[in-house]
């Protein structure tokens, strides 16, 4: 008798199981048709309506991998484009050094320039008057006075125009002048060449400086760039499903700049 009754209560159970599965099913089929489109209830109707569903899906992801791999591409062109600026910072730095290093060799050969011309000035205490020479001293002047222009052009004390002057005696260069006199004229020319290439080479020199200002500048604005545009990179990326993501950008942000 106690062993009918627990084999009716077990069919029970099943039975109850089976009753509340079907329940279960039922329910789940009643949301799927409630989540269908409006006027979509026939099974060619679910089946093309899935398919369009599975096309949209795909689509969209294509969509998204396209845009990810076009974020990539704008990450590695703005990464080549900082390195290439973070190179030219550092020519750019190089070069300011060897301005530096120009103002300061113009600088002690104007120095030395003026040092020649109190020189100068001190021997031409001791020269004759210019009436005294003849007509073969005044050739003989002429003569020293080209080979002293031009060693000083050779030197660098004189410009090409200053030594076309003193050549074509133009511009106050005279050749009959006493030889000291002759050489105080070309000190004094030189002291004048002296500085205006030590102005020209201090010019330069704030160019360099303003000119690495600028490409500094450019490499911290292309570095930000970069770090930006990587991250975008990425999380577009990792919005995709594992399969569909495209390959990292293997490129980095120059570290200094």
């Amino acid at each position: 008798m106690d062993f009918a009754f627990a084999l009716l209560a077990g069919d029970g159970g099943r039975a109850a199981a089976a009753i509340w599965a079907t329940l279960i099913l039922l329910a789940l089929l009643a949301l799927a048709v409630l989540a269908l489109p409006s006027g979509v209830f026939r099974p060619r109707q679910i089946s093309a309506w899935l398919a369009d569903s599975a096309e949209r899906r795909r689509a969209e992801t294509e969509r998204r991998a396209a845009a990810a791999t076009e974020s990539i591409r704008y990450a590695e062109e703005i990464a080549v484009a900082a390195q290439g600026a973070a190179n030219t910072a550092e020519r750019r730095r190089e070069e300011c050094q060897e301005a530096q290093v120009r103002t300061q060799q113009a600088w002690q050969a104007y120095q030395d320039a003026d040092a020649a011309l109190t020189r100068a000035r001190g021997a031409a205490a001791y020269a004759t008057p210019a009436g005294a020479a003849d007509r073969d001293e005044h050739a003989e002047r002429a003569r020293a006075l080209r080979r002293s222009a031009q060693a000083a052009h050779r030197r660098g004390d004189l410009s090409d125009t200053q030594l076309l002057d003193a050549l074509t005696h133009r511009n106050g260069w005279d050749p009959t002048l006493h030889p000291f006199l002759q050489e105080l004229a070309i000190a004094r020319a030189a002291v004048t060449h002296r500085f205006a290439a030590y102005q020209a080479c201090l010019n330069a020199e704030d160019a360099a400086w303003q000119a690495a200002g600028v490409a500094t500048a450019a490499v911290r604005s292309l570095r930000h760039e970069v770090i930006a545009a990587e991250a975008q990179a990425e999380a577009a990326r990792f919005a995709l499903p594992p399969k569909a993501r495209p390959a990292r950008s293997g490129r980095r942000a120059p570290a200094t700049a």
